[in-house]
C-alpha cells in the first residue's frame, strides 16, 4: 500500500515549467477516452492527450499553464492621476515664494469654509486641486485676476467655471462667423436677370437688425473659462452677442457637457452649447452676484449724474464701514454689483433703428413707406419708412437693493438666514439664497463675503409652464373669385401707344436743350 501511495505522490508532482501534474493529466485523459470512446483508442491516444493540454491553454486565465499573461488594461483612474500630476508640476513659485505677479486669485480654501456654512462643499481634496488648477490657468494665460464662479451640472459630467479679467483679446474668425450666420439664416434665392424686369424698382431687402457686441464692457466685461474635469485644459468661452441672450431667454435646455453640441430648439438658437452656456452665465451673474450695501460706490470720474442708469463703473468704497453679521439678515443691506441685462441682450441700450442717411430723400422714404397703417417700428427698420422714435429699454440701475427684485409665484426672489441656530446671530455667518435661480448663494461673515453658483443653469418658473412663442402666421389663401381674362391689345393699339410715347419724348427734348443753353447766357 505504501508503494501505491508513493507512486501516487510521484505522479502528483507539479511541473516547474507548466504547473500541471501527470496524475491529473492522465485522469482527465482517461475521462475523455471513456466519454468519446474512439474506435482505435491506442492510435488516437497521443492526439487526445495534446487536445487536453491545448484546452488548458487559456489566455483569459492568469494562472493557466503554458498561457501568456495578457497585458493588463490601463486603469481609467490612472489617466486622471496623470492629469493631476500636470497640475502639481505646472504651478511654479518665484524664488522668494510669492506669486503675486501671476495675478490676483482669492483664497479658495478660505472661501470654501464660508461655502460650507451655506451647504455648498466640494470636499477638501477637490477644492485644493481646483485652487491649483486656477493658479495654473492664471500663470499660463497671464490673467490679471480670476475667481471661481461656480459649477454647472450637465448630463455628462459638469462644468467648472472661472471668471477672469485681463484675458488677451481674441479676434473673431470672419470665416467662422460667416459660416455660423449662414447656418442660422435661410438661404437667399439667386438674383433674377430678366430683361423684361429692367427699370423696375428693386425688392425691399430687410435691414440687418443685429445689435453691436459690447466690447470689454457689459456682458463681456469678464472672460469665462470652463473645464469638465480638474486637470484638463481650460476652454475659453466666446464673447456674448445680444442675440444669444434673447434666444437663451426663450428656451430651456439642459447642458450636455460638450461645448460643440448644436442647440436644437425653437426658437432657433444661433450657436452651439458654448454660446448657450455663456449666455446662461451672463444671466445668472447679472441676477445673483450681490454685495453688502456701501461696499462699492460709483467711480466719480465716469459717473453721469443726469443719466444714472448708464453708470456701470464701480470701485471699492474707501469709507466703507464693515456691517455686523446680524445687519446682513435684512435684504435691504444687499445690492446688485453687476449691471442688469436689458431685454435686447445688452446692459446699455442702443437704438435698433438706423438713422436716415444724409443723402436720402424724404419723398423716396414716403414712397417706400406706403402700405397703410400697418407699418410699425420693425417695418420702418426693415422697409425704410419714415424714422420713428423708439422708446429706450430701461432696467434697475447698478447697486440697486435686491428688495426691488420682482417676486414670482407668490414667493420672494431671495431668502436669507443665519447659518447657526445655536449661537447669537451677530456671531453667525449669513447665508443669502436666490429663489429665482436655484443654486445661487452668497455668504457673509465679519466683513468677508463671496458668491457662488452650483446648479443646472435653469431659471425657476414658479411651477408655471415655459411659455412657447407663437408660430409665424400662415399665408393668406387665394380668394375663390371668378377670374376675368383681359383682352390682349391689338397690333394697331400697340403701334398707337408707341407713337404716343415717341411724341412725348420729342416734346420734352427741346425743353432739355433750352435748359442746357441757359447757363451760357
Amino acid at each position: 500500500m505504501e508503494d501505491v501511495n508513493q507512486a501516487k505522490q510521484y505522479l502528483q508532482q507539479h511541473s516547474d515549467r507548466t504547473g500541471i501534474n501527470l496524475y491529473d493529466h492522465l485522469t482527465e485523459l482517461l475521462a475523455q477516452v471513456l466519454e468519446k470512446r474512439p474506435r482505435n483508442p491506442a492510435d488516437v491516444f497521443e492526439n487526445i492527450s495534446s487536445q487536453v493540454k491545448r484546452d488548458r491553454f487559456n489566455l483569459e486565465s492568469i494562472q493557466s499553464p503554458l498561457g501568456y499573461k495578457k497585458k493588463p488594461e490601463p486603469n481609467p483612474s490612472l489617466g486622471q492621476v496623470n492629469k493631476l500630476m500636470t497640475v502639481f508640476q505646472s504651478v511654479k513659485r518665484s524664488e522668494d515664494g510669492n506669486d503675486d505677479a501671476a495675478g490676483q486669485v482669492p483664497d479658495i480654501l478660505e472661501l470654501s469654509g464660508l461655502f460650507e456654512w451655506a451647504g455648498v462643499s466640494f470636499g477638501k481634496e477637490e477644492t485644493f486641486l481646483l485652487a491649483l488648477s486656477i493658479h495654473q490657468l492664471v500663470q499660463e494665460t497671464g490673467l490679471q485676476s480670476a475667481r471661481f464662479w461656480g459649477k454647472l451640472s450637465a448630463r455628462q459630467g459638469a462644468y467648472y467655471v472661472v471668471e477672469a479679467e485681463g484675458a488677451p483679446p481674441v479676434e473673431d474668425d470672419p470665416e467662422k462667423v460667416a459660416s455660423d450666420k449662414a447656418a442660422v439664416e435661410p438661404a437667399k434665392p439667386p438674383p433674377m436677370n430678366v430683361p423684361e424686369f429692367e427699370g423696375f424698382p428693386d425688392i425691399k431687402k430687410p435691414v440687418d437688425m443685429s445689435l453691436p457686441k459690447e466690447e470689454g464692457t457689459g456682458v463681456n466685461k469678464y472672460t469665462y473659462f470652463v473645464c469638465t474635469s480638474i486637470g484638463e485644459a481650460w476652454a475659453r468661452l466666446p464673447d456674448l452677442l445680444p442675440e444669444h441672450v434673447t434666444a437663451a431667454r426663450a428656451i430651456r435646455k439642459y447642458l450636455t457637457g460638450n461645448l460643440s453640441t448644436p442647440i436644437v430648439s425653437y426658437p432657433l438658437f444661433p450657436g452651439t452649447e458654448a454660446h448657450f452656456l455663456r449666455a446662461q452665465i451672463a444671466r445668472i451673474t447679472a441676477a445673483t452676484v450681490v454685495c453688502p450695501l456701501g461696499y462699492y460706490t460709483f467711480d466719480p470720474e465716469s459717473a453721469d449724474e443726469e443719466h444714472p442708469e448708464t453708470n456701470t463703473a464701480i470701485i471699492v468704497n474707501t469709507e466703507y464701514e464693515v456691517l455686523p453679521n446680524d445687519a446682513l439678515l435684512s435684504l435691504e443691506n444687499w445690492v446688485h454689483q453687476i449691471p442688469h441685462v436689458l431685454p435686447q441682450g445688452r446692459t446699455t441700450w442702443v437704438n435698433p433703428v438706423k438713422p436716415r442717411g444724409e443723402g436720402e430723400d424724404e419723398d423716396a422714404d414716403r414712397e417706400e413707406g406706403e402700405g397703410g397703417d400697418d407699418d410699425d417700428v420693425s417695418g420702418d427698420a426693415t422697409g425704410g419708412g419714415s424714422e420713428r422714435e423708439v422708446e429706450p429699454e430701461t432696467g434697475p440701475t447698478l447697486l440697486t437693493s435686491i428688495t426691488e427684485d420682482a417676486d414670482f409665484a407668490g414667493h420672494p426672489a431671495w431668502s436669507v438666514r443665519a447659518c447657526s441656530r445655536l449661537q447669537p446671530s451677530k456671531f453667525s455667518p449669513v447665508h443669502l439664497r436666490s429663489n429665482r435661480w436655484p443654486g445661487a448663494h452668497a455668504v457673509y461673515y465679519n466683513g468677508k463675503f463671496a458668491c457662488v453658483y452650483v446648479g443646472d443653469g435653469l431659471k425657476d418658473l414658479g411651477g408655471e409652464p415655459m411659455p412657447m412663442p407663437a408660430l409665424p402666421p400662415l399665408q393668406v389663401e387665394f380668394k375663390d373669385e371668378p377670374l376675368v381674362e383681359l383682352v390682349d391689345p391689338s397690333v394697331k393699339d400697340e403701334k398707337a401707344f408707341e407713337e404716343m410715347l415717341k411724341e412725348k419724348e420729342d416734346d420734352a427734348q427741346p425743353d432739355e436743350e433750352d435748359g442746357d443753353e441757359e447757363p451760357a447766357d
